[in-house]
């Protein structure tokens, strides 16, 4: 009988204390913070990897569209045709429509690069340089206008803080670009000029190398990354 009563009196009571479902609350609380914080990481970090993927994409890009004419896979050859026919390789045939692609690292007031893409006239005209014919390359301006520059698709937290130019692949530090950087991909073959802050420079093909310094825009170290393009 003693034992009915403790059983019925609560000595083997169902449910929780206050103090247990406080605990449990205060644990659901830390795992939350500890899976958004990772969470957080992840993002920060597949973000910066997509940007430095899509960085290399578009300059790729510029390249091919020197190549293919941006739209046609037999360009380079319909390209080379016109050059062929054009009068003492003059430009001035209204008949040729190809173009340059290229990319352009300028220095903003912030300090960081923006990153633009465009397209110029070409000029088929050539002149003779070492033991080769060359062609005169890209117009900056045409018929008194210049070009419109079109900014890089990249998340707005994404900074391009660096870029530099040199031969990394060897073990080069590379030259810092103090102002603006670009690079022009010259039909038919992807040729490129380089204008290193406004100064002609290298011009040939894949001998060049870009090193181009991104970060996540919170100014923390462990969300940078440096992306190294041949030319």
């Amino acid at each position: 009988m003693l034992l009915e009563v403790k059983k019925k009196s609560g000595a083997f009571p169902n449910g929780f204390t206050l103090v247990e479902i406080i605990i449990v609350m205060a644990l659901i609380a830390v795992l939350s913070m500890l899976s958004i914080a990772g969470y957080l990481q992840y993002r920060k970090s597949a973000i910066l990897n997509l940007s430095a993927d899509s960085i290399v994409s578009q300059i790729n890009s510029q390249k091919d569209k020197a190549v293919l004419g941006a739209y046609k896979s037999q360009r380079a050859d319909e390209i080379r045709n016109e050059l062929d026919a054009l009068p003492g390789n003059s430009s001035a045939n209204g008949g040729f429509d190809s173009k340059c692609f290229t990319v352009l690292f300028e220095k903003g007031a912030d300090g960081k690069f923006l990153a633009y893409t465009s397209q110029k006239d070409f000029s088929g005209k050539k002149f003779f340089q070492g033991d080769s014919w060359v062609y005169e390359g890209c117009k900056d301006v045409t018929n008194g206008s210049f070009p419109k520059n079109e900014l890089f698709e990249l998340d707005s937290l994404i900074k391009i803080d660096d870029v530099s130019i040199g031969n990394f692949a060897s073990g080069g530090q590379g030259t810092p670009v103090s102002q603006s950087l670009e690079v022009r991909f010259l039909p038919p073959d992807g040729k490129i000029e380089v204008l290193y802050d406004g100064v002609s420079g290298k011009t040939g093909y894949g001998d060049v190398e870009l090193k181009i310094d991104i970060s996540y825009g919170d100014n923390n170290p462990d969300y940078k990354k440096s992306i190294f393009f041949k030319l």
